[in-house]
Protein backbone atom coordinates (compact mmCIF):
# COMPACT_ATOMS: atom_id res chain seq x y z
CA UNK A 1 0.00 0.00 0.00
CA UNK A 2 1.20 3.49 -0.85
CA UNK A 3 2.17 5.57 2.17
CA UNK A 4 -0.20 8.56 2.60
CA UNK A 5 2.61 11.06 2.05
CA UNK A 6 0.28 13.96 1.23
CA UNK A 7 -2.15 13.15 4.06
CA UNK A 8 -4.86 11.56 1.94
CA UNK A 9 -6.02 8.00 2.51
CA UNK A 10 -9.22 6.49 1.11
CA UNK A 11 -11.17 3.57 2.59
CA UNK A 12 -13.97 1.87 0.61
CA UNK A 13 -16.42 -0.60 2.17
CA UNK A 14 -18.11 -2.57 3.53
CA UNK A 15 -20.18 -4.09 0.68
CA UNK A 16 -17.33 -4.99 -1.72
CA UNK A 17 -19.84 -6.60 -4.08
CA UNK A 18 -17.97 -8.67 -6.70
CA UNK A 19 -14.76 -7.33 -5.18
CA UNK A 20 -15.43 -3.83 -6.48
CA UNK A 21 -14.30 -1.95 -3.35
CA UNK A 22 -10.97 -3.74 -3.67
CA UNK A 23 -10.73 -2.94 -7.37
CA UNK A 24 -11.58 0.75 -6.89
CA UNK A 25 -9.07 1.14 -4.06
CA UNK A 26 -6.41 -0.55 -6.17
CA UNK A 27 -7.24 1.75 -9.10
CA UNK A 28 -6.91 4.86 -6.92
CA UNK A 29 -3.44 3.79 -5.79
CA UNK A 30 -2.33 2.81 -9.28
CA UNK A 31 -3.63 5.80 -11.21
CA UNK A 32 -3.70 8.61 -8.63
CA UNK A 33 -0.86 7.62 -6.31
CA UNK A 34 -3.15 8.07 -3.28
CA UNK A 35 -3.19 5.54 -0.45
CA UNK A 36 -6.40 3.47 -0.53
CA UNK A 37 -7.76 0.24 0.91
CA UNK A 38 -10.97 -1.76 0.89
CA UNK A 39 -12.73 -3.42 3.79
CA UNK A 40 -15.66 -5.77 4.06
CA UNK A 41 -17.71 -7.79 6.54
CA UNK A 42 -17.18 -11.51 6.93
CA UNK A 43 -20.36 -13.16 5.66
CA UNK A 44 -19.95 -16.38 7.68
CA UNK A 45 -19.28 -17.01 11.34
CA UNK A 46 -16.06 -18.94 10.73
CA UNK A 47 -13.16 -18.04 8.45
CA UNK A 48 -12.82 -20.08 5.23
CA UNK A 49 -16.44 -21.31 5.48
CA UNK A 50 -18.02 -19.33 2.66
CA UNK A 51 -20.06 -22.06 0.99
CA UNK A 52 -21.27 -19.75 -1.78
CA UNK A 53 -17.99 -20.10 -3.61
CA UNK A 54 -17.32 -16.38 -3.72
CA UNK A 55 -13.69 -15.50 -3.24
CA UNK A 56 -13.38 -11.79 -3.90
CA UNK A 57 -10.39 -10.06 -2.32
CA UNK A 58 -10.44 -7.23 0.23
CA UNK A 59 -7.63 -5.49 2.05
CA UNK A 60 -9.31 -5.91 5.43
CA UNK A 61 -12.11 -8.17 6.65
CA UNK A 62 -14.20 -7.37 9.72
CA UNK A 63 -15.62 -10.19 11.86
CA UNK A 64 -19.17 -11.41 11.39
CA UNK A 65 -21.54 -9.23 13.42
CA UNK A 66 -22.55 -12.22 15.58
CA UNK A 67 -18.99 -12.74 16.78
CA UNK A 68 -18.49 -9.28 18.26
CA UNK A 69 -20.42 -6.78 20.35
CA UNK A 70 -21.55 -3.43 19.00
CA UNK A 71 -18.93 -1.68 21.11
CA UNK A 72 -16.28 -4.10 19.93
CA UNK A 73 -17.25 -3.37 16.36
CA UNK A 74 -17.07 0.36 17.06
CA UNK A 75 -13.49 -0.01 18.30
CA UNK A 76 -12.55 -2.02 15.22
CA UNK A 77 -14.09 0.55 12.88
CA UNK A 78 -12.39 3.40 14.73
CA UNK A 79 -9.07 1.57 14.44
CA UNK A 80 -9.65 0.89 10.74
CA UNK A 81 -10.44 4.55 10.08
CA UNK A 82 -7.73 5.96 12.32
CA UNK A 83 -5.53 7.34 9.52
CA UNK A 84 -8.26 7.59 6.88
CA UNK A 85 -9.25 10.99 5.49
CA UNK A 86 -11.85 9.91 2.91
CA UNK A 87 -14.47 7.18 3.25
CA UNK A 88 -16.62 5.85 0.41
CA UNK A 89 -19.47 4.01 2.14
CA UNK A 90 -20.18 1.14 -0.18
CA UNK A 91 -23.62 -0.38 -0.79
CA UNK A 92 -25.51 1.75 1.77
CA UNK A 93 -24.57 -0.83 4.41
CA UNK A 94 -24.03 0.31 8.00
CA UNK A 95 -20.53 0.41 9.42
CA UNK A 96 -21.34 0.44 13.12
CA UNK A 97 -24.07 -2.20 13.27
CA UNK A 98 -26.74 -2.10 15.96
CA UNK A 99 -24.94 0.64 17.92
CA UNK A 100 -26.21 3.30 15.50
CA UNK A 101 -29.11 1.42 13.94
CA UNK A 102 -29.10 -0.64 10.77
CA UNK A 103 -28.68 1.96 8.05
CA UNK A 104 -25.79 4.04 6.75
CA UNK A 105 -27.88 7.18 7.25
CA UNK A 106 -27.67 6.68 11.00
CA UNK A 107 -23.90 6.27 10.74
CA UNK A 108 -23.31 9.58 9.00
CA UNK A 109 -23.53 11.63 12.21
CA UNK A 110 -20.84 9.52 13.90
CA UNK A 111 -18.69 9.57 10.76
CA UNK A 112 -18.82 13.36 10.76
CA UNK A 113 -17.48 13.42 14.33
CA UNK A 114 -14.45 11.56 12.96
CA UNK A 115 -13.95 14.49 10.57
CA UNK A 116 -14.01 12.26 7.50
CA UNK A 117 -14.88 13.32 3.99
CA UNK A 118 -17.66 10.85 3.12
CA UNK A 119 -19.17 9.68 -0.15
CA UNK A 120 -21.86 7.09 -0.84
CA UNK A 121 -21.73 4.33 -3.47
CA UNK A 122 -24.88 2.61 -4.79
CA UNK A 123 -24.82 -0.66 -6.70
CA UNK A 124 -28.31 -1.55 -7.93
CA UNK A 125 -31.42 -2.57 -6.07
CA UNK A 126 -30.23 -0.57 -3.07
CA UNK A 127 -31.46 2.62 -4.82
CA UNK A 128 -33.34 1.36 -7.90
CA UNK A 129 -36.98 2.46 -7.81
CA UNK A 130 -39.17 -0.59 -8.59
CA UNK A 131 -42.10 1.48 -9.81
CA UNK A 132 -40.00 3.64 -12.11
CA UNK A 133 -38.22 0.52 -13.39
CA UNK A 134 -41.50 -1.23 -14.19
CA UNK A 135 -42.78 1.90 -15.92
CA UNK A 136 -39.59 2.08 -17.98
CA UNK A 137 -39.39 -1.61 -18.92
CA UNK A 138 -42.35 -3.88 -19.58
CA UNK A 139 -39.95 -6.79 -18.95
CA UNK A 140 -38.62 -5.42 -15.63
CA UNK A 141 -37.49 -8.13 -13.24
CA UNK A 142 -39.71 -6.51 -10.60
CA UNK A 143 -42.70 -7.72 -12.64
CA UNK A 144 -41.69 -11.34 -12.01
CA UNK A 145 -40.53 -10.99 -8.40
CA UNK A 146 -42.68 -11.85 -5.34
CA UNK A 147 -44.77 -8.88 -4.26
CA UNK A 148 -43.50 -8.94 -0.68
CA UNK A 149 -39.91 -8.68 -1.94
CA UNK A 150 -40.88 -5.85 -4.31
CA UNK A 151 -42.52 -4.00 -1.44
CA UNK A 152 -39.43 -4.45 0.71
CA UNK A 153 -37.21 -3.13 -2.08
CA UNK A 154 -39.61 -0.26 -2.68
CA UNK A 155 -39.26 0.83 0.93
CA UNK A 156 -35.52 0.24 1.21
CA UNK A 157 -34.60 1.94 -2.04
CA UNK A 158 -36.76 4.96 -1.16
CA UNK A 159 -34.93 5.30 2.16
CA UNK A 160 -31.57 5.05 0.41
CA UNK A 161 -32.49 7.55 -2.29
CA UNK A 162 -33.71 9.98 0.37
CA UNK A 163 -30.44 9.50 2.24
CA UNK A 164 -28.43 10.11 -0.93
CA UNK A 165 -30.34 13.32 -1.65
CA UNK A 166 -30.30 14.69 1.90
CA UNK A 167 -26.84 13.68 3.14
CA UNK A 168 -25.00 16.49 1.39
CA UNK A 169 -22.15 14.20 0.31
CA UNK A 170 -20.98 13.02 -3.13
CA UNK A 171 -22.89 10.02 -4.46
CA UNK A 172 -21.58 7.47 -6.95
CA UNK A 173 -23.38 4.67 -8.80
CA UNK A 174 -21.64 1.59 -10.14
CA UNK A 175 -24.02 0.98 -13.05
CA UNK A 176 -25.16 3.74 -15.41
CA UNK A 177 -28.89 2.99 -15.21
CA UNK A 178 -28.89 4.20 -11.59
CA UNK A 179 -28.34 7.74 -12.86
CA UNK A 180 -32.03 7.61 -13.81
CA UNK A 181 -32.85 7.07 -10.12
CA UNK A 182 -30.21 9.47 -8.77
CA UNK A 183 -29.61 12.12 -11.44
CA UNK A 184 -27.20 14.07 -9.23
CA UNK A 185 -24.89 11.06 -8.81
CA UNK A 186 -21.76 10.28 -10.81
CA UNK A 187 -21.02 7.04 -12.65
CA UNK A 188 -18.21 5.07 -10.98
CA UNK A 189 -17.41 2.40 -13.59
CA UNK A 190 -16.97 -1.18 -12.48
CA UNK A 191 -13.40 -2.46 -12.63
CA UNK A 192 -12.06 -5.86 -13.67
CA UNK A 193 -8.54 -7.25 -13.90
CA UNK A 194 -8.33 -7.19 -17.69
CA UNK A 195 -5.21 -9.35 -17.88
CA UNK A 196 -6.93 -12.11 -15.92
CA UNK A 197 -9.75 -12.33 -18.48
CA UNK A 198 -7.74 -12.02 -21.69
CA UNK A 199 -8.22 -15.01 -23.99
CA UNK A 200 -5.66 -16.37 -26.44
CA UNK A 201 -8.31 -17.32 -28.99
CA UNK A 202 -11.13 -15.18 -30.39
CA UNK A 203 -14.82 -15.93 -30.10
CA UNK A 204 -16.36 -18.07 -32.84
CA UNK A 205 -12.95 -19.47 -33.76
CA UNK A 206 -14.32 -22.87 -34.65
CA UNK A 207 -16.99 -25.46 -34.00
CA UNK A 208 -20.53 -25.11 -32.72
CA UNK A 209 -20.93 -21.81 -30.80
CA UNK A 210 -20.73 -22.27 -27.05
CA UNK A 211 -23.21 -20.13 -25.11
CA UNK A 212 -22.85 -19.50 -21.40
CA UNK A 213 -25.51 -18.25 -18.98
CA UNK A 214 -25.12 -18.26 -15.20
CA UNK A 215 -28.63 -18.72 -13.76
CA UNK A 216 -30.38 -16.09 -11.69
CA UNK A 217 -31.03 -16.45 -8.03
CA UNK A 218 -34.63 -17.47 -7.43
CA UNK A 219 -35.33 -14.20 -5.58
CA UNK A 220 -34.89 -11.79 -7.13
CA UNK A 221 -34.95 -13.26 -10.66
CA UNK A 222 -32.78 -10.44 -11.98
CA UNK A 223 -31.04 -12.04 -14.96
CA UNK A 224 -34.14 -13.34 -16.74
CA UNK A 225 -33.16 -17.01 -16.61
CA UNK A 226 -36.81 -18.03 -16.93
CA UNK A 227 -36.75 -16.55 -20.44
CA UNK A 228 -33.16 -17.40 -21.37
CA UNK A 229 -32.96 -21.02 -20.26
CA UNK A 230 -35.77 -22.53 -22.40
CA UNK A 231 -34.43 -20.86 -25.55
CA UNK A 232 -30.87 -22.01 -24.98
CA UNK A 233 -31.98 -25.54 -24.08
CA UNK A 234 -33.93 -25.75 -27.35
CA UNK A 235 -30.99 -24.47 -29.38
CA UNK A 236 -28.71 -26.96 -27.61
CA UNK A 237 -31.09 -29.85 -28.32
CA UNK A 238 -31.14 -28.94 -32.02
CA UNK A 239 -27.34 -28.91 -32.17
CA UNK A 240 -27.10 -25.21 -32.99
CA UNK A 241 -25.21 -24.35 -29.79
CA UNK A 242 -23.44 -25.97 -26.88
CA UNK A 243 -25.15 -24.64 -23.76
CA UNK A 244 -22.89 -23.95 -20.79
CA UNK A 245 -24.92 -23.51 -17.60
CA UNK A 246 -22.52 -23.58 -14.65
CA UNK A 247 -23.61 -23.75 -11.05
CA UNK A 248 -22.10 -21.37 -8.49
CA UNK A 249 -18.33 -21.66 -8.69
CA UNK A 250 -15.30 -19.85 -7.24
CA UNK A 251 -14.71 -16.69 -9.20
CA UNK A 252 -11.33 -17.84 -10.48
CA UNK A 253 -12.97 -20.94 -12.00
CA UNK A 254 -15.44 -18.77 -13.88
CA UNK A 255 -12.58 -17.27 -15.90
CA UNK A 256 -11.90 -20.61 -17.56
CA UNK A 257 -15.58 -21.09 -18.37
CA UNK A 258 -15.93 -17.62 -19.85
CA UNK A 259 -12.88 -18.11 -22.06
CA UNK A 260 -14.35 -21.41 -23.28
CA UNK A 261 -17.55 -19.70 -24.41
CA UNK A 262 -18.30 -17.72 -27.55
CA UNK A 263 -21.42 -15.95 -26.27
CA UNK A 264 -22.19 -14.76 -22.73
CA UNK A 265 -25.86 -14.17 -22.02
CA UNK A 266 -26.02 -11.75 -19.10
CA UNK A 267 -28.97 -9.83 -17.64
CA UNK A 268 -31.89 -9.19 -19.99
CA UNK A 269 -34.32 -7.63 -17.48
CA UNK A 270 -32.37 -4.90 -15.68
CA UNK A 271 -31.72 -2.37 -18.44
CA UNK A 272 -28.05 -2.16 -17.51
CA UNK A 273 -24.88 -4.24 -17.35
CA UNK A 274 -22.73 -5.51 -14.54
CA UNK A 275 -19.46 -7.22 -13.73
CA UNK A 276 -20.23 -10.43 -15.65
CA UNK A 277 -20.81 -8.46 -18.85
CA UNK A 278 -17.55 -6.53 -18.37
CA UNK A 279 -15.67 -9.78 -17.83
CA UNK A 280 -17.20 -11.19 -20.99
CA UNK A 281 -16.21 -8.13 -23.00
CA UNK A 282 -12.69 -8.22 -21.53
CA UNK A 283 -12.39 -11.84 -22.69
CA UNK A 284 -13.53 -10.91 -26.20
CA UNK A 285 -16.78 -12.84 -25.94
CA UNK A 286 -20.04 -11.65 -27.52
CA UNK A 287 -22.21 -10.34 -24.68
CA UNK A 288 -25.99 -10.50 -24.97
CA UNK A 289 -27.92 -8.38 -22.48
CA UNK A 290 -30.33 -5.48 -22.40
CA UNK A 291 -29.61 -1.81 -21.79
CA UNK A 292 -32.34 0.08 -23.57
CA UNK A 293 -32.22 3.50 -25.22
CA UNK A 294 -32.32 5.58 -22.03
CA UNK A 295 -29.29 3.89 -20.51
CA UNK A 296 -27.31 3.90 -23.75
CA UNK A 297 -27.93 7.65 -23.93
CA UNK A 298 -26.26 8.11 -20.53
CA UNK A 299 -23.05 6.40 -21.58
CA UNK A 300 -20.10 8.15 -23.22
CA UNK A 301 -20.17 5.46 -25.89
CA UNK A 302 -22.36 2.47 -26.57
CA UNK A 303 -20.88 -0.78 -25.25
CA UNK A 304 -20.63 -3.78 -27.59
CA UNK A 305 -23.57 -5.53 -25.97
CA UNK A 306 -26.36 -7.03 -28.09
CA UNK A 307 -29.74 -5.88 -26.79
CA UNK A 308 -32.22 -8.72 -26.32
CA UNK A 309 -35.11 -8.12 -23.94
CA UNK A 310 -37.18 -11.23 -23.12
CA UNK A 311 -39.82 -10.80 -25.84
CA UNK A 312 -37.20 -10.91 -28.62
CA UNK A 313 -34.45 -12.98 -27.03
CA UNK A 314 -35.14 -16.08 -29.16
CA UNK A 315 -35.16 -14.02 -32.36
CA UNK A 316 -31.93 -12.26 -31.41
CA UNK A 317 -30.18 -15.57 -30.77
CA UNK A 318 -31.38 -16.87 -34.15
CA UNK A 319 -30.02 -13.74 -35.85
CA UNK A 320 -26.66 -14.04 -34.13
CA UNK A 321 -26.24 -17.70 -35.08
CA UNK A 322 -27.11 -16.89 -38.69
CA UNK A 323 -24.56 -14.03 -38.81
CA UNK A 324 -21.66 -15.25 -36.71
CA UNK A 325 -19.03 -13.49 -38.81
CA UNK A 326 -20.50 -10.02 -38.34
CA UNK A 327 -21.17 -10.54 -34.63
CA UNK A 328 -17.62 -11.75 -34.11
CA UNK A 329 -16.57 -8.15 -34.83
CA UNK A 330 -18.73 -7.03 -31.87
CA UNK A 331 -17.02 -9.61 -29.69
CA UNK A 332 -13.57 -8.51 -30.84
CA UNK A 333 -14.33 -4.89 -29.86
CA UNK A 334 -15.09 -5.87 -26.27
CA UNK A 335 -11.54 -5.79 -24.87
CA UNK A 336 -10.93 -2.25 -26.13
CA UNK A 337 -14.18 -1.01 -24.58
CA UNK A 338 -13.33 -2.73 -21.30
CA UNK A 339 -9.87 -1.14 -21.40
CA UNK A 340 -11.30 2.35 -21.90
CA UNK A 341 -13.97 2.23 -19.21
CA UNK A 342 -13.35 -0.70 -16.86
CA UNK A 343 -9.57 -0.92 -16.44
CA UNK A 344 -9.63 1.31 -13.35
CA UNK A 345 -8.48 4.57 -14.94
CA UNK A 346 -11.98 5.96 -15.54
CA UNK A 347 -13.00 4.91 -12.03
CA UNK A 348 -9.99 6.60 -10.42
CA UNK A 349 -10.75 9.75 -12.38
CA UNK A 350 -14.35 9.68 -11.12
CA UNK A 351 -13.16 9.37 -7.50
CA UNK A 352 -10.48 12.02 -7.92
CA UNK A 353 -12.99 14.86 -7.67
CA UNK A 354 -14.18 13.49 -4.31
CA UNK A 355 -10.63 13.08 -3.07
CA UNK A 356 -9.90 16.63 -4.13
CA UNK A 357 -6.71 18.65 -3.78
CA UNK A 358 -4.92 17.97 -0.51
CA UNK A 359 -2.11 19.83 1.19
CA UNK A 360 0.43 18.35 3.57
CA UNK A 361 -0.41 19.22 7.16
CA UNK A 362 -4.13 19.52 6.49
CA UNK A 363 -4.85 15.97 7.63
CA UNK A 364 -7.03 15.10 10.60
CA UNK A 365 -5.43 14.43 13.96
CA UNK A 366 -6.52 11.31 15.81
CA UNK A 367 -5.14 10.61 19.24
CA UNK A 368 -7.16 7.52 20.14
CA UNK A 369 -8.66 4.48 18.44
CA UNK A 370 -11.24 4.04 21.22
CA UNK A 371 -14.59 5.72 21.53
CA UNK A 372 -14.42 8.87 23.62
Amino acid sequence: MIAPADGRKLAIGPANYAGQAFQWATAVERHLGISAESFTNRTTLLPHSNVRGLDFPAHRTLPHHRTTTSWGRLRRIRRLLNDVTHLAADGFLPLFGRLDGSHIGADLVRLRTLELDVALIAHGSDVRDPDAHMARYSSSYFQDAPEDWVEFMRSRSRLNRDTARDAGVPVFVSTPDLLLDLPAARWLPLVVDLAAWTSSHPAFSGGVPRVMHVPSRRVPPIKGTAYVDPVLRKLHASGKIVYLRPAVQPHVAMRTLVRQADIIVDQIQTGSYGVAAVEGMAAGRLVVGYLGAEVNALLPERPPIVDAEPAVFADVMTTILANVESYSEWANSGPAYAERWHSGLASAQALNQFLGPWHSGQGRERTSTDDS
